[in-house]
């Protein structure tokens, strides 16, 4: 029975024009994010280059240095960017407050507020002598505020929670966030340990595979929403409900059925699309003599973007089988949104965000070290769409006794 119903389910995917709209706009809008020129200057670094690239540091003090120097220039600027609910939030400080983060700049420094202004002020007037934009953007990046002798991490963390208690939640003085964005230039043996890892533990493929997935999970955290609630509301257009509620079929072979069709119609195009894109980065690999991963396009994405497509899918199942409504439409745009925005990192920090980022080629090495929190991350929206889809089964078999009405929110017309 489940495997007819399922098979009947597909063909019901591919009748829809929601799922063709939905085709097109994947498609179209991460195939032109994709230039594969990240992967085009593949190459084993060599002595005396003049760039290597940049990398994310663990160095405590270069930390501080770098926090403080983003410090120094919101407080120069007079405005702090939040992201308190994943929106952007633009908070102007009182002068009361203010001061107070000027004094904390000076406790953690060793200096006056307008010596570090002044020294600011002198190092940006020789940026603008600069005769390249990429050398303005590589002296931007390497502005830093020494931070004062004896200065611990912990006494630094209690400075920045200070900050945070003035500026709001959401900020980039949080520890989760300045602990992964402050960059630094790579040395010729930093690029080379890191190709070697992109060469042995990535095998190339994988680690461009995690840039593919970055795009696509942006898009990927919205676009299902549309294909999901077009097939939850099928029934009900069709006015097919009645019928339906009267056959013998159990509700979880219904909604499972429904569901894992839609899941398994969306991932297709998925795979399809992240092997056309990869193989071009395979052959390069294998015609440079390096070992590739052939199914980096199976492995990558079903870790990556499997687990969002589950949650998205079964949140919209859920909340549409509630209200007999397209209001998850705008619940999920708003939640797909406020995660992709409230990423201040673009490469880590998972902790519990819908959109997992990693806009980069490569950086095989820190995704070896944060491997374990996307694991923790993608387990818990696996298990929430399990969740979520029960609680849809529950809803339906209630409205089958109801005769197609469930609770107050259907009740009033949603």
């Amino acid at each position: 029975m489940f495997g007819t119903l399922f098979l009947k389910e597909c063909r019901q995917v591919l009748k829809s024009l929601v799922y063709y709209i939905f085709l097109v706009a994947f498609v179209f809008s991460v195939n032109s994010q994709m230039s594969g020129e990240s992967w085009k200057s593949l190459k084993e670094p060599q002595p005396g280059e003049v760039y290597y690239g940049r990398t994310i540091t663990r160095d405590e003090t270069l930390i501080m240095e770098g926090t403080l120097a983003n410090l120094m220039q919101d407080v120069y600027r007079g405005s702090f960017a939040t992201y308190p609910l994943g929106f952007y939030k633009k908070v102007a400080l009182t002068e009361a407050e203010r001061k107070k983060v000027e004094e904390i700049l000076e406790r953690c420094t060793g200096k006056s507020y307008e010596m570090l202004e002044s020294e600011r002020n002198r190092y940006f007037e020789i940026i603008e002598q600069q005769s390249t934009l990429e050398e303005v953007i590589a002296a931007e990046t390497d502005y830093k505020v020494p931070v004062r002798e004896g200065l611990t991490y912990e006494e630094f963390g209690i400075a920045m929670e200070e900050i945070c208690n003035l500026v709001g939640k959401g900020s980039s003085y949080e520890k989760s966030k300045y602990e992964n964005s402050i960059y630094v230039p790579m040395t010729y043996e930093g690029a080379k340990e890191e190709f070697a890892a992109l060469c042995t533990k990535d095998l190339i493929t994988r680690g461009y595979m995690r840039l593919f997935c970055d795009y696509a999970g942006i898009f990927l955290s919205i676009l299902p929403i549309f294909v999901g609630v077009s097939g939850a509301l099928r029934d009900k257009r069709a006015k097919v409900q009645q019928v339906i509620f009267s056959k013998p079929a159990p509700g979880m072979v219904i909604i499972g059925s429904r569901y894992l069709a839609n899941l398994f119609m969306i991932s297709i195009p998925v795979f399809v699309m992240a092997f056309l894109l990869q193989h071009p980065c395979y052959k390069m690999a294998r015609s440079m003599g390096l070992q590739a991963d052939f199914f980096a396009f199976l492995k990558v994405p079903c870790l990556w973007l499997l687990p969002e497509i589950m949650i998205v899918l079964a949140l919209s199942f859920f909340i549409t089988e509630f209200t007999d409504s397209i209001l998850a439409v705008f619940v999920q745009t708003a939640w797909g949104i406020g995660s992709l925005f409230g990423a201040d990192v673009l490469v880590g920090n998972f902790g519990l965000s819908l959109v997992a980022r990693w806009n980069t080629f490569g950086q095989s090495m820190l995704y070896a070290s944060l491997e374990k929190e996307l694991l923790w991350n993608r387990g818990y929206y696996c298990l929430l769409a399990v969740v979520c889809i029960l609680l849809t089964v529950i809803v339906y078999e209630r409205k089958r006794q109801k005769g197609g009405a469930y609770g107050k929110v259907c009740k009033t017309g949603c």
